[in-house]
């Protein structure tokens, strides 16, 4: 009986809690990216015809993942592409990041037909 109060509480302590993270994201549920796999980024120049480039997100991204039949080498991906919203560039970021989980240094996503040029880590 006591177990049951017990579980009781914790389970309306729970509601109690996330009702009121609901209320500071004002009432909004956040949403987390779920790995789906990686996906290509559009081609810059295609979009910028159509889209200003101004108004294009650029991603970058460089990483390193396990590889291998014993998994005892390391491959390196560097790849870009252009997004018409900031959440699709950092969605497809995740799933990169998700891939190839070793390394990533040069990830980003900026809104500019000029991608300033990152260096990459040299530690």
């Amino acid at each position: 009986m006591a177990n049951a109060r017990i579980s009781a509480a914790r389970l309306a302590l729970g509601a109690a809690i996330g009702a009121a993270a609901l209320a500071v994201a004002g009432g909004q549920k956040a949403r987390a990216y779920e790995y789906t796999g990686v996906f290509p980024g559009g081609d810059c120049a295609a979009m910028a015809e159509k889209i200003p480039p101004s108004k294009l997100w650029y991603g970058h991204f460089t990483g390193q993942r396990e590889w291998g039949v014993n998994l005892n080498k390391i491959q390196t991906r560097t790849v870009s592409g252009c997004f018409t919203n900031k959440a699709t560039c950092e969605n497809w970021l995740y799933q990169w990041r998700s891939a190839y989980q070793y390394n990533f240094w040069a990830d980003y996503c900026v809104l500019s037909n000029q991608p300033r040029p990152r260096r990459p880590y040299a530690g």
